[in-house]
């Protein structure tokens, strides 16, 4: 029973920190200065189409970005190694209250699909238009049911397809 008993405890710390991390990060979140810009933005008046190039404030390695099929609501991140670029990691579009802005109406990215792999479907992107062609991002982790965890934000920026000679 000693065992069992220490591999609870183990177990009840563990979650206990991942939650106080995942709150902390939130609040962290919430205090940024993309936080207003976030809450200002709006949903994007029509559905993201084609390549939108990414950025963020923390490192992306591979990642370049997101390309969009409005027709179909849905999307996949672009990724580049070694010069050649895929893109993986299909989502599904809908629009609905942010999970922590309900306030307001955003355009949600949702990985929760059995293509992808299993840490990745817990992810929710959440996005606002904050200028013509120009996106913010809000990432949400849904770790524990009913208690989703914001980690930070990214943007994306329409491409404009070069005339043709």
């Amino acid at each position: 029973m000693g065992l069992l008993k220490s591999l609870f405890v183990l177990a009840s710390t563990g979650a206990a920190m991942v939650v106080g991390a995942g709150m902390a990060r939130t609040l962290q979140t919430r205090r940024s200065p993309e936080q207003r810009e976030f809450l200002s933005g709006r949903v994007p008046r029509e559905l993201p189409d084609g390549f939108y190039e990414g950025s963020a404030d923390f490192d992306t390695h591979s990642w370049k970005g997101k390309t969009f099929n409005a027709a179909e609501s849905r999307g996949a991140n672009v990724l580049e190694n070694d010069g050649a670029r895929r893109e993986e990691f299909p989502f599904r579009l809908s629009t609905g209250p942010g999970l922590q802005d309900p306030a307001i109406e955003v355009l949600k990215i949702d990985y929760d699909l059995p293509d992808n792999p299993c840490w990745l479907r817990f992810i929710l992107d959440e996005v606002v238009e904050v200028d013509d062609g120009k996106l913010l991002g809000k990432i949400h982790l849904r770790v524990v049911p009913g208690l989703p965890f914001s980690v930070g934000y990214f943007r994306l920026e329409k491409v404009p397809v070069p005339a043709a000679a």
